[in-house]
């Protein structure tokens, strides 16, 4: 394990990110992905839609959450093949699929109660409108490197308008919404 100090620079958005950690460059920080986590256990979804699962360190804390729930599954998509057959193995036994494909041509069998968008950056916005199809208003969502560093993505979920978003200051910069009705 990182300290988050190791891979993003101090900022005014976030300080101090020595006081997070991360696995690796591509996860999301430690912290972000039990928050993730802590959202579905609270919420108790009876599907959760995540895109770009990469190691499944975020995929694992969705799934402990829905095994802990007692109900409900993870469905994550992902493109490298390497890190489908590695996050399979780090889900092994929780509710969670982990399917070899582009996140916009899964079209989900239920509605959608929580959805985590952490796949390529340019993507994020327009799966979010892929997936609101099969949202009810109400339904919680989040996105991964919504920082200032990584460009336009935070200030567009902000201004997007089929979503109340709060932005919180992590390192690489965590968005939840709410959809709109």
């Amino acid at each position: 394990m990182l300290s988050e100090g190791e891979l993003s620079t101090p900022s005014p958005w976030c300080p101090h990110p020595e006081m997070w950690s991360a696995e690796d460059a591509q996860s999301a920080e430690v912290e972000v992905s039990a928050l993730v986590g802590a959202f579905v256990r609270a919420l108790k979804p009876a599907l959760v839609i995540e895109t770009g699962t990469a190691h499944g360190f975020t995929a694992h804390a969705i799934g402990l959450a829905l095994r802990d729930n007692g109900h409900g599954r993870l469905v994550t998509l992902e493109v490298d093949a390497t890190l489908v057959d590695e996050s399979r193995h780090r889900c092994e036994g929780l509710p969670v699929e982990v399917i070899h494909r582009p996140s916009l041509t899964y079209t989900p069998d239920e509605p959608v109660g929580f959805c985590w968008f952490d796949s390529l950056i340019e993507l994020r916005i327009t799966e979010f409108d892929h997936y609101r199809n099969f949202m009810e208003p109400g339904t919680i969502v989040g996105f991964h490197d919504v920082g200032p560093q990584f460009g336009q993505l935070g200030p567009n979920i902000a201004r997007h308008p089929g979503l109340h978003s709060i932005f919180l200051r992590t390192p690489r910069g965590v968005c939840f919404g709410e959809v709109a009705g």
